[in-house]
């Protein structure tokens, strides 16, 4: 993949409107980027470019971190943004996705009380959220999905179901069998939103405890565990190993998995979520990967679609490791979209590991590493051992 930064310039047709897209900023995490001084400074000419900033998911890090913290690391970003551009859309994604379960019982409510709903599109907790910390900018948010001037925009949250993963698989067939029934040939939203909600509401509420991170790392190791007490080599140990990354999303490599999602893997699974929707045939722009992709064709054989991602704004402990990361998934970048023109843009590209890890908080991560047996104690001492933290400069 190559990128390359560029100097922002009025090249836009009179009527289009300028939009900046960006994804995957995961404010309340230790790994974010977007909060610190020199992301911002390559951020600002951007922004100044843009009419709209379009935030395409995983804003906030909800999964593994309290709403609190999430939303005041965000601050010196926002106000960055409020000074710039006009508008700011925002689309969740699934670490963000708790404003959508807001957004649900709020609608149960209304429907109870005879209050009017409001569009089901639309997420009125989040827009709350982000009138406060952009006073001076119009807010509009939808969920799952929003096309502007022929670009259809969605997270890509959904492409789990779709993605050759032993746990991701068993997630899906336990989800079917809770709810008695069959999975259709073709997923719906509602099929999408069962597949994922009840446990990232799970997740959100445990990080929000007295004692979430601790309850977060239990759970974890729980999971690690299982498959390590499973350790010979079994369908059953492989399945439950890796149902740990697939429900968590961390360290893959650590589980065996693959992670070069962003690959062919990531293309096939979003036709087949842009197909299960009826998205119209052009340009779709998704994140969630972590990893940038510049007008890459759908994976069906008929071109209908062209696929674009934003990447993140993570230094990702999760895949820096490998020996790859630079050339698919190396973070800073946005999208700028101006009627059917799409570019992809590093705005990080030119910095080192040593650049980007010093813009990282040193506060340790959550961990998810593969349980070390101890010598001499067997499988039990396997499973009750502590999760190991992985240090900053290491993952």
């Amino acid at each position: 993949m190559r990128m390359r930064r560029i100097t922002p310039a009025d090249t836009r047709p009179p009527a289009a409107t300028r939009r900046l897209v960006i994804s995957d900023l995961h404010f309340g995490s230790g790994d974010k980027l977007a909060h610190h001084p020199l992301a911002l400074e390559r951020l600002a000419p951007e922004l100044a470019w843009a009419d709209e900033l379009l935030v395409n998911g995983d804003l906030f890090e909800l999964v593994f971190g309290p709403l609190h913290v999430a939303v005041e690391r965000s601050r010196p970003f926002f106000e960055l943004v409020n000074s710039t551009v006009a508008t700011v859309r925002f689309i969740p994604g699934n670490h963000d996705h708790h404003f959508v379960s807001l957004a649900s019982d709020e609608r149960r409510l209304a429907a109870i009380t005879g209050d009017d709903p409001g569009p089901a599109f639309r997420v009125p907790p989040a827009e709350k959220v982000l009138r406060a910390l952009c006073p001076d900018a119009a807010i509009v948010t939808n969920y799952p999905v929003t096309t502007l001037d022929g670009v259809t925009f969605h997270h890509g949250h959904y492409i789990g179901p779709h993605v050759e993963s032993f746990g991701l698989r068993m997630l899906d067939r336990l989800s079917w069998q809770l709810t008695g029934s069959q999975r259709p040939d073709k997923l719906g939203v509602a099929d999408y939103e069962a597949l994922q909600a009840p446990l990232l509401e799970l997740m959100y509420e445990m990080a929000n405890l007295p004692q979430g991170v601790r309850a977060q790392q239990n759970f974890e190791r729980w999971l690690v565990g299982a498959g390590a007490w499973m350790r010979a080599p079994t369908k059953a140990s492989r399945q439950v190993t890796g149902l740990a990354a697939g429900l968590l999303r961390r360290t893959p490599s650590e589980l065996h998995e693959n992670p070069e999602l962003p690959g062919e893997q990531a293309r096939a699974a979003m036709t087949a979520v842009c197909a299960n929707l009826d998205f119209a045939p052009g340009s779709v722009c998704f994140g969630h990967t972590h990893a940038p992709l510049g007008d890459a064709r759908s994976a069906d054989g008929s071109a209908r679609w062209r696929l674009f991602n934003s990447g993140s704004w993570m230094w990702d402990r999760r895949l820096r490791e490998h020996p790859h990361y630079r050339a698919t998934s190396w973070p800073g970048t946005v999208l700028r979209v101006c009627g059917g023109d799409i570019e992809l843009v590093g705005l990080l590209a030119d910095l080192g590991e040593r650049e980007l890890s010093a813009m990282v908080p040193g506060a340790p991560p959550l961990g998810l590493q593969r349980p070390r047996r101890a010598a001499g104690r067997g499988r039990l001492a396997a499973l009750r051992a502590p999760a190991q933290a992985i240090s900053p400069s290491r993952r």
